[in-house]
């Protein structure tokens, strides 16, 4: 039986940065976190995050340089799905709900508000050294990261409890209860200066882990009565590169700076593992799974203005990433292809003239995300020599379209406000500490959802029906970060 209802819960725009226990922070669109680094991790800066966010920066980077880049985050999400409608009413606003309605006398198993509150925290690091004019680096970095486990749904009477034991785990078990998604950055790169001009790049080995614990209902269907488990864990490796350079327009005074970060695998990633499914009492073991999904490419520029004899810096820069590479994700039995019916989005195997809900593709889920934007200003002020107090604010457009918002992964267009401060331990060694806090706007795409209807009204069957993503999401994050960095 095809696990459609499973969703990796990895809720989007989630910050972190990951090295076994570890976490980084949370402030971009989709499920990118790239701001290991704090207020001093951009593509202007020629600290040893620029391995990652631009190898060119490294040329003018103060000989050999080692960081630790760590943080704390506190997250809170929620999520009140939208009223349930019978199918087929013509008052409904939009995909007949019926699917996710509560069962009889069971109010609030699978309509109540679900709810989040995640605490994280870890560290990044890294390293470069000068050859001359050449600079070489090395270091661990997380860009994409997401992590959600969703509380427990205490508002159930206990005789709800009794006859449904597994809607504690809240309405949105159907998208997620547990999940997490992590690509982690093993990155070496060089970079050479020729007077005002740096150029350099940077090649990745990247680790992709992608886990998710879900309820699953009868079928593609939020059964309660007929309510079960999912479990999906795959891994994989692959390979990616960037490329920048950095121009000194005036002698230490004013740069202009710019990257491009290729996607993971440069194309479409397949991670294998295992998917368990518990239903009915029995336990269904997949022992080889694929799992597929495009990633997205970034490009980013930015500059940094010092004036010469005032105690300041300005910085602007900004990315556009490709979320539109995100346009779904394919769970199979291992060899078997992605192959499904577009007018249904059934499998394309056939067995006895039917359409085979058994056939090789177990859950195709259409993201159709877009490509966004997101602008940051920030500036510093040195109070004295061995002190320095800078801000920041921004503001980033979501990836993700209403027709497509779930909760396993969902973001909204959100700005944030930074406070911090870089100090001088001694000749070489530099404290940073900030705080960083995210506002994401509200959204509520009732109506608007088309997970379980194709855009025309059509009926979308297994393996691509899912369960309806319309209601309410708010989302905010705050995050405090720590730098410390010597340089030689």
């Amino acid at each position: 039986m095809p696990m459609k209802s499973l969703r990796f819960c990895a809720a989007g725009a989630t910050v972190l940065s990951l090295v076994g226990m570890w976490v980084e922070r949370a402030e971009a669109a989709g499920f990118a976190t790239q701001q290991f680094g704090g207020e001093m991790g951009s593509v202007v800066a020629t600290n040893p995050t620029a391995l990652y966010y631009n190898p060119g920066a490294l040329g003018f980077s103060p000989g050999t340089a080692l960081g630790m880049y760590g943080s704390f985050a506190i997250r809170h999400a929620t999520w009140t799905p939208a009223p349930a409608c019978p199918a087929m009413e013509p008052a409904c606003p939009g995909a007949a709900r019926n699917d996710i309605a509560d069962p009889p006398g069971a109010q609030g198993a699978n309509t109540s508000e679900a709810r989040l509150l995640n605490v994280f925290g870890g560290a990044s690091a890294a390293g470069t050294t000068h050859i001359g004019n050449l600079v070489i680096g090395a270091g661990f970095f997380a860009p994409f990261y997401g992590l959600s486990h969703w509380a427990k749904n205490d508002s159930l009477s206990g005789a709800t409890v009794a006859q449904y034991p597994y809607s504690v785990a809240g309405s949105q078990r159907w998208f997620g209860i547990d999940g997490k998604m992590e690509v982690l950055y093993f990155t070496a790169g060089a970079a050479y200066r020729l007077g005002p001009l740096s150029f350099g790049a940077s090649a990745n080995v990247i680790s992709t882990t992608v886990s998710a614990y879900a309820a699953k209902g009868n079928q593609s269907y939020a059964d309660t009565s007929q309510e079960g488990r999912v479990f999906l864990d795959v891994h994989g490796f692959d390979a990616s590169f960037a490329a920048g350079a950095m121009l000194e327009i005036v002698p230490d005074q004013v740069y202009l700076a710019g990257s491009y970060q290729a996607q993971p695998g440069l194309g479409q990633q397949s991670l294998d593992g295992t998917l368990t499914n518990t239903q009915y009492g029995n336990t269904q073991l997949f022992p080889h799974v694929t799992f597929t999904q495009s990633l997205p490419d970034i490009f980013r520029a930015g500059v940094r203005i010092h004036p010469k004899g005032i105690p300041w810096e300005f910085r602007v820069f900004g990315d556009y990433t490709r979320w539109s590479k995100f346009q779904a994700q394919c769970l199979v039995v291992a060899g078997d292809p992605c192959a499904l019916v577009p007018v249904d989005g059934s499998t394309s195997n056939m067995q006895g003239g039917q359409n085979s809900s058994q056939a090789g593709v177990q859950a195709y889920y259409r993201r159709n995300w877009t490509d966004t934007w997101g602008a940051r200003i920030g500036a510093s002020y040195w109070v004295k020599p061995r002190a320095e107090i800078f801000l920041g604010a921004g503001y980033e457009i979501a990836a993700v379209p209403d027709s497509t918002l779930a909760p396993d992964l969902f973001d909204a267009n959100n700005i944030l406000m930074a406070i911090g401060g870089r100090f001088t331990l001694s000749e070489t060694l530099f404290l940073t500490a900030s705080y960083t806090q995210i506002q994401y706007l509200n959204r509520d795409n009732t109506g608007k959802s088309t997970l379980n209807t194709f855009p025309n009204g059509a009926q979308i069957n297994i393996p691509t029906v899912e369960e309806d993503g319309s209601g309410k999401y708010t989302q905010w994050a705050g995050v405090f970060s720590g730098n410390l960095e010597a340089m030689f």
